[in-house]
């Protein structure tokens, strides 16, 4: 964005566009302004009312896509009110990652939000929403046509809070997240697929029909629950009684559900977990920093007990031994 102190509102946000805004580019006698042009008038569509005054910070990043425009934010505390004269459309709102004390008033309703509830909104109809300090706030934005049919009773929800503990709001919170860090929102297939998945985990949050319930359960359920695990396996390479019992005690499931979204995958569980410590270790191997490292204790530290296995698995994968490819890495063949 422009850094300059005034900047008109731009024309609606094209598709495949990220848009980033803080505070932070703008000199403090500018952040007043470019707060209520760009960021209230432009990006959110909302009058923006900061409570810390000139100390008021806020970073935000909006991902705009087809059937689905992510926003993720911190922010000090502000009071934000979106008029009649903002409402552009009516797609369906959901925001979460509240801290506690967060107020929303939407269609009668005033809302007290605790710590991890999230509130759904419609887009068509005024909201006023504010109070302290935001670490990191997700507000997600998809059409209602795309999302209407899939939900038991959409209009009865706005308004009203989804708890903490809601299953899929958990799925949802931890797979936009994973999304972020994988890279996924910037290539167009797999983008694709993960805005269908958001959708199906915010129509299951919300309540969701039977027909789609079953749906999403088998789409975007179980793909946001196998990244989960599979980034708990990634965290816990380095120990050996990792095992898919310790992961499904982890999740809450039985290990025969854990088994079954690696066999959909045409693996094992115990196949993914060797492949991911070959690849760690092959990476380690040919790290630099990690030559004067003993390639024992390399297998050690990343959850291999037995080191003739290491060696057979290692060498079945690479077609080399671990030394081999150390001194092929050393000697920059």
């Amino acid at each position: 964005m422009s850094t300059s102190s005034r900047v008109a509102p731009a024309a609606k946000i094209r598709d495949g566009t990220v848009v980033r805004f803080s505070t932070e580019d703008y000199a403090p006698h500018e952040r007043r302004e470019a707060v209520h042009e760009i960021l209230g008038r432009n990006l959110q569509k909302v009058q923006v009312e900061p409570l810390a005054g000139d100390s008021f910070h806020t970073a935000i990043t909006l991902r705009q896509m087809p059937g689905l425009a992510l926003y993720t934010a911190s922010r000090s505390a502000a009071i934000y009110h979106r008029s009649r004269e903002f409402l552009e459309h009516d797609d369906v709102i959901v925001i979460f990652g509240f801290t506690a004390g967060y107020e929303v008033r939407h269609r009668g309703r005033t809302l007290e939000l605790g710590l991890g509830e999230s509130v759904i909104l419609t887009g068509g109809e005024p909201a006023f929403f504010g109070g302290p300090d935001q670490n990191s706030i997700n507000l997600l934005r998809v059409p209602v046509h795309m999302l209407a049919p899939f939900v038991a009773d959409l209009e009865d929800a706005y308004g009203r809070v989804i708890p903490a503990n809601n299953a899929a709001l958990r799925l949802l919170a931890g797979y936009f997240g994973l999304l972020e860090a994988a890279g996924t929102f910037a290539a167009p297939d797999l983008r694709r697929q993960a805005v269908t998945h958001i959708h199906d985990l915010i129509a299951l949050a919300i309540g969701a029909t039977r027909d789609a319930a079953r749906i999403a359960m088998s789409g975007g359920a179980r793909a946001a629950r196998l990244c989960a695990i599979k980034q708990d396996i990634a965290n816990g390479l380095d120990q050996p009684d990792l095992s898919v019992t310790t992961i499904a005690a982890q999740h809450r499931v039985k290990p025969r559900w854990v088994q079954r979204l690696f066999e959909r995958e045409g693996t094992t569980f115990t196949e993914y977990v060797v492949e991911q410590r070959l690849a760690r270790a092959h990476r380690l191997l040919t790290a630099p920093d990690c030559a004067g490292l003993k390639i024992s204790t390399i297998a050690l530290d990343i959850g291999f007990g037995d080191l003739s296995y290491f060696n057979r698995a290692f060498r079945r994968r690479y077609g080399m031994t671990p030394s081999e490819l150390r001194a092929a890495a050393t000697s920059g063949d």
